[in-house]
């Protein structure tokens, strides 16, 4: 009995060692290249950077004389609505006037959308800190535009819009090639869903803001209630009761607020004091924008944000200067393209990592993988 207890207590000690220096063996094996891969994990959370007394601070702060806009120069600005793709000195105005971030197109719902599209993208690799892309190339009677919609979305495109849903009364938008007849209308619908499965807001003109392209409209939220839809410029022609109706209906639906409109267009009947009790009582579902002065001066389109900005709480002047729609942009995964090309362009830069990534930080990184690796050869 003692030679077998000799002979099994080394026997037991190799048993137990052996996990370890499998282990040990496999560890080596990767550490040194045999075995590794990149891996990217979605991270859609949305924390934002500021709390009401931010905005209390700044206007604490005011000194006399001060414009508005030098008030809230700390205060981040999101314009939510800009065609300015091809009109490189207009973008740099916008900068001036304090307006940080713009959500970015050109031309809308006819064929030369495809080019400021494309406008679109190149000024937002040069510069993803101030852009927001989106686009509006495409048909919406052939497969063709959902085609093109998907293709868009899988690439990185954080916004669908402006696509002319409804016009009577626009002397630009009611003669567009690529227009539709009501929001319902061609494959809109499909769209809608895609817009939905990509968790991107799609942005819609619609006039005349009442009557039948609004019943359609209603009908597309209903039956899209995982899209967000925009209802560009809303406030232009319309009152704040007709916009009231739809908010306390749709929870899928934001309001493109156009302030410079309501506040310097002679065609205007509300002020902007109309409607701020229902921006304060719907705080979560406001934004603004500019529509590139539309009708009146670029420093009026500007001016008129700071405007409302400053009637509102500071609760409410956060969540509609940019808050809201940030939150949907960082609640966006990132997408099949998106992770394929950040795994190939990681391995060839020997860049083993794991990533926590929504869709704009996804494109960010592809920008930097591109650039790092542009001149290793495959």
């Amino acid at each position: 009995m003692q030679r077998r207890e000799r002979f099994e207590a080394p026997l037991r000690f190799f048993i137990c060692l052996l996990p370890l220096v499998i282990f040990s063996l496999l560890g080596c094996s990767i550490s040194g290249g045999g075995v590794q891969e990149v891996v990217v994990e979605p991270w859609t959370e949305y924390s934002p950077k500021h709390d009401p007394s931010f905005v209390e601070e700044l206007r604490n702060h005011r000194a006399s004389g001060q414009e508005l806009y030098e008030v809230y120069w700390d205060l981040p600005i999101l314009d939510i609505h800009n065609h300015d793709a091809a009109n490189v000195k207009a973008i740099s105005r916008w900068e001036e006037y304090g307006i940080d971030r713009i959500v970015l197109f050109g031309s809308i719902s006819e064929p030369r959308a495809k080019a400021t599209d494309h406008l679109t993208w190149e000024h937002y690799q040069r510069e993803p800190s101030r852009f927001y892309p989106s686009f509006a190339g495409f048909p919406i009677y052939e497969d063709e535009g959902i085609d093109i919609v998907r293709e868009n979305l899988e690439k990185g495109y954080l916004n669908i819009g402006e696509v002319a849903a409804a016009s009577t009364y626009s002397p630009v938008v009611a003669n567009l090639e690529w227009k539709a007849q009501h929001p319902n209308d061609g494959n809109l619908p499909q769209i809608y869903e895609l817009a939905g499965q990509y968790q991107v807001p799609i942005l819609l003109h619609i006039d005349p803001p009442t009557g039948n392209p609004i019943i359609h409209f209603e009908s597309a939220m209903v039956q899209n209630p995982d899209t967000s839809f925009i209802f560009a410029h809303a406030n232009a022609y319309n009152s704040p009761g007709n916009i009231e109706s739809l908010l306390e209906k749709h929870e899928n639906l934001y309001i493109d607020f156009f302030a410079g409109f309501t506040a310097y267009n002679p065609d205007s009947i509300y002020t902007l004091e109309d409607f701020i009790p229902l921006m304060e009582q719907y705080p979560d579902r406001f934004m603004i924008s500019t529509d590139s002065g539309f009708g009146i001066s670029t420093a009026q389109a500007a001016k008129a944000i700071f405007e409302t900005i400053d009637l509102l709480s500071a609760e409410a002047a956060l969540k509609v200067a940019y808050q809201n729609y940030e939150a949907l942009i960082e609640r966006q995964p990132p997408t099949e393209t998106q992770i394929q090309t950040i795994i190939e362009l990681s391995e060839k830069a020997e860049r083993f990592e794991t990533y926590q990534l929504n869709k704009r930080m996804a494109n960010e990184l592809i920008f930097e993988l591109m650039e790092l690796t542009a001149g290793i050869e495959e």
